[in-house]
Parts: C-alpha cells; sequence; structure tokens
C-alpha cells in the first residue's frame, strides 16, 4: 500500500512541480493579464470536459472489471466525439472568446478526453503505474514546449500555450493508447450490447458527474464573476494563489488513487470503511504539516517567482489554507462513496457547496474583490466537506482526525522496510 501511495504522490509532486513552473512562464512572460486568459481558457476547457466525461469518467474505473473493456472505450470515443462537436456550436455561438481560441479549446478537451478515457481503464485494472506516466508526460512536455516557444522562437502570446497544450495532450493520447492495446481484442466474459454498456456508463457517468458538476462551478465560477469585476489582472492573481493552495490536495489525491482503485474492486464494505479511515488520517496529518510549511512563505518570495504584480498573493494564500486542510476529508470520503458507486452522495454534498457559492460570490466579489471569491470558496470547501462527513457517519463511518503516535512509528517503520527493500 505505502509503495503504491509513495508512487502516486511522486508523480503528483513531480506534475506540481511542472505546473508551478508553466504558472510561472507565463506569469513572467504574459503578465497577470496572460495568466488570467490562461486560466479562462483552462477553466472552459474543464466544463467542455465535464459533459465528455458523463459518460467518460470515473465511471469507466468503476466498470473497467465489470464490463467488456473494448465495448466501454468504443462508447466512451464515441460520445466524446458527439460532445466536442455540440461544444463548438454553442462556443462559437456565445463568442466569449475568439473563434481560433474556441476551436482549441474543442480539439484540447477532446484530446483530455481520450487520454482520461484510456487513463481511466488503466486505473480500473489497476495498472496504476502505467495512467500516472501517462498524467505525467502532459505537464512534462507542456512545459518543454511551452520553453522552447518563449526562449526560441519569442512567441510571447497566448497562442504559444494553446499549442504547447496541442502537443502535450497530443504525445499523452499516443502514449495511453500504447498501454490499453491490448484492452481494443479483449473476448468477451459475458453477452453485453453497446446499448446496455452506454446505459450502465451513463447511469453511474451522470451520478458521479453531478458531483464535478457542483464542484467545478463552485470552485471556477469565481473566474468569470472576478473577470466581470475585476479584469484579467485579477484573474491572474487569484487562478495562482488558487493553484497554489490547491496544489497541497495531491498528497491526497495520491492518497486517493489507491484508495479507489481498491475500493472499486472489492464488494467489502467494512474492508473500504476502514481503509478510508485509515487513510484520512495520514492524509490530513501530512497536509497539516505541509500547510504549515506554506503559511511561512514570504510574500517576497511570490513577487520574485511569479513578478511584482502577484504581491496579494501571500494574503489570499493564508486566507484559503483552512478550507484547503478542511477538504482533504471530503476528497477521502468523496473516493469511498465512488468506489462504492454511492455518487448521489457526492452530488449531494458538491451541490451544497455550490449554492451558498452562488448565493454568496455575486454579492461578496463586487464588494470585496479577489478576497470576497476566497470568502466564497473558504465557504464551500466547508459545507462540502461537513455535509460529506454526515453522509458517511449515516452510513456507519468513523469520525478520525489525527493518527495515534504509535500509527505513526507505524507509517515510518513500513516506509523503512519499504526502502530496505529496494536497496
Amino acid at each position: 500500500m505505502l509503495k503504491s501511495i509513495l508512487g502516486n504522490f511522486s508523480v503528483r509532486f513531480s506534475s506540481a512541480i511542472f505546473n508551478l513552473l508553466i504558472a510561472v512562464l507565463v506569469s513572467q512572460f504574459l503578465g497577470a493579464a496572460g495568466k488570467g486568459e490562461q486560466s479562462l481558457i483552462l477553466a472552459s476547457i474543464t466544463i467542455v470536459l465535464l459533459f465528455h466525461n458523463l459518460v467518460s469518467g470515473a465511471s469507466i474505473i468503476y466498470l473497467a472489471s465489470r464490463l467488456n473493456s473494448q465495448k466501454l472505450l468504443i462508447v466512451s470515443y464515441l460520445w466524446t466525439i458527439t460532445v466536442s462537436f455540440f461544444s463548438y456550436l454553442i462556443l462559437i455561438k456565445l463568442a466569449y472568446f475568439t473563434p481560433f481560441i474556441s476551436f482549441a479549446i474543442v480539439i484540447l478537451s477532446t484530446l483530455s478526453s481520450f487520454t482520461a478515457i484510456n487513463s481511466s481503464l488503466l486505473i480500473g485494472r489497476e495498472k496504476i503505474a502505467k495512467s500516472n506516466i501517462v498524467n505525467f508526460l502532459v505537464p512534462f512536455l507542456t512545459l518543454s514546449f511551452l520553453f522552447v516557444q518563449f526562449y526560441f522562437f519569442d512567441n510571447k502570446s497566448i497562442s504559444a500555450y494553446i499549442f504547447a497544450l496541442v502537443f502535450s495532450y497530443f504525445l499523452s493520447l499516443v502514449c495511453s493508447l500504447y498501454f490499453i492495446k491490448a484492452y481494443f481484442f479483449e473476448k468477451e466474459t459475458q453477452d453485453s450490447k453497446f446499448q446496455a454498456t452506454f446505459k450502465s456508463l451513463f447511469y453511474y457517468g451522470f451520478q458521479n458527474q453531478l458531483a464535478h458538476i457542483f464542484q467545478l462551478l463552485s470552485f471556477r465560477i469565481s473566474y468569470f464573476v472576478i473577470e466581470h469585476y475585476n479584469g484579467k489582472e485579477a484573474v491572474g492573481i487569484y487562478s495562482n494563489g488558487i493553484s497554489i493552495a490547491e496544489a497541497i490536495w495531491m498528497i491526497t489525491s495520491s492518497i486517493c488513487l489507491y484508495q479507489y482503485s481498491k475500493i472499486s474492486n472489492s464488494t467489502d464494505k467494512e474492508y473500504s470503511m476502514r481503509l478510508t479511515e485509515k487513510l484520512t488520517k495520514v492524509a490530513l496529518f501530512i497536509s497539516f504539516l505541509v500547510i504549515c510549511f506554506v503559511a511561512i512563505i514570504p510574500t517576497n518570495f511570490y513577487t520574485w517567482v511569479f513578478g511584482k504584480e502577484f504581491y496579494e498573493l501571500k494574503s489570499l494564500i493564508l486566507l484559503l489554507l483552512p478550507g484547503v486542510w478542511i477538504y482533504n476529508y471530503y476528497l477521502i470520503i468523496g473516493h469511498y462513496f465512488s468506489g462504492r458507486g454511492k455518487f448521489l452522495s457526492n452530488a449531494l454534498a458538491t451541490f451544497i457547496g455550490l449554492f451558498f457559492t452562488f448565493l454568496l460570490i455575486f454579492s461578496l466579489v463586487p464588494k470585496f474583490g479577489i478576497q470576497g471569491s476566497v470568502l466564497s470558496a473558504i465557504l464551500s470547501y466547508l459545507l462540502t466537506s461537513l455535509v460529506a462527513i454526515i453522509i458517511y457517519l449515516c452510513q456507519g463511518g468513523k469520525f478520525v482526525l489525527f493518527p495515534k503516535f504509535s500509527e505513526i512509528q507505524n507509517y515510518l517503520f513500513a516506509k523503512a522496510k519499504v526502502n530496505e527493500k529496494s536497496k
């Protein structure tokens, strides 16, 4: 278990470093306004992906060990193409972005969706190491291509970032196709039709995606509200603060990947709950230590890294940290619900967070600017986690917080054993 989690964490940590360097490059070369435009493009790609994932999302992980992989892939690919077509028509009609950027958003979301489908199948078959390689390639290649364009081609425009994403997403897709090639020719273990496969994917995907839709709107609607009232520069500053604070979640996300793959392949509720509670204590403890470190980073560091326009980052991050730590609880419990197929529990928790975000953000942002958005985010983190905890307790789970000292010793001892075996 520990070896798998450490492997996941090392990949996510490396990816987080690359994403941070991408943010630094964009901030330094394009300024706060350019960083804001980049954040709006990414948010739009993510919104399109929400509709892709109604069929081709986390439900693939849940169904990978239950249905024929070939049919899962074909149905998911066809759904992605269909959604991409209608997404392009909607983006052109809205005319929020230029035609070039609208087309790029659709292409990037399509490539990302295909890659995510393949990666989800690998996770569902417990091939997590291969999935990690695919997910690692995106930030690494994006950073590499972006560096080349900024320094060697002197392309200091948002198109440099878009081209970098296209290259990285395409190469990651090729890699993922190589890893799953055997599943294209998988023999039927049971008689299932494409229609039945689509129904299963949509049934679980819709329930699961409700939570992601509510979560994303709760997290990212603020980008567009801030842009409306305060401009793209404010979005750039806020997005960097959010990215740094939310990077703390990579610890818990690494743990969740292991947790989800185990629970989705198990029918033992008691085992799933004990595993969830054990991992919750680990995630909360390690995240708390990281938050303490982030809290003492001085303002000068952020202005040195990103530029003088980002002097507000320190205060924004300090405000966000308590909510970010609390949300770790939801991440673990939410993956328990998903692994057990209880997707509506996640949807309810995230809907509560979204409801109060909408209730507050349109009054807080005009009055307090970026700080108003931070306050609404904190409340969303808190309420989402609280609702998830209540549901989990009602289903027979236990409330846990930090591990005991003896448990910490056991974790450290287990890590030492892993290191000895690797020598």
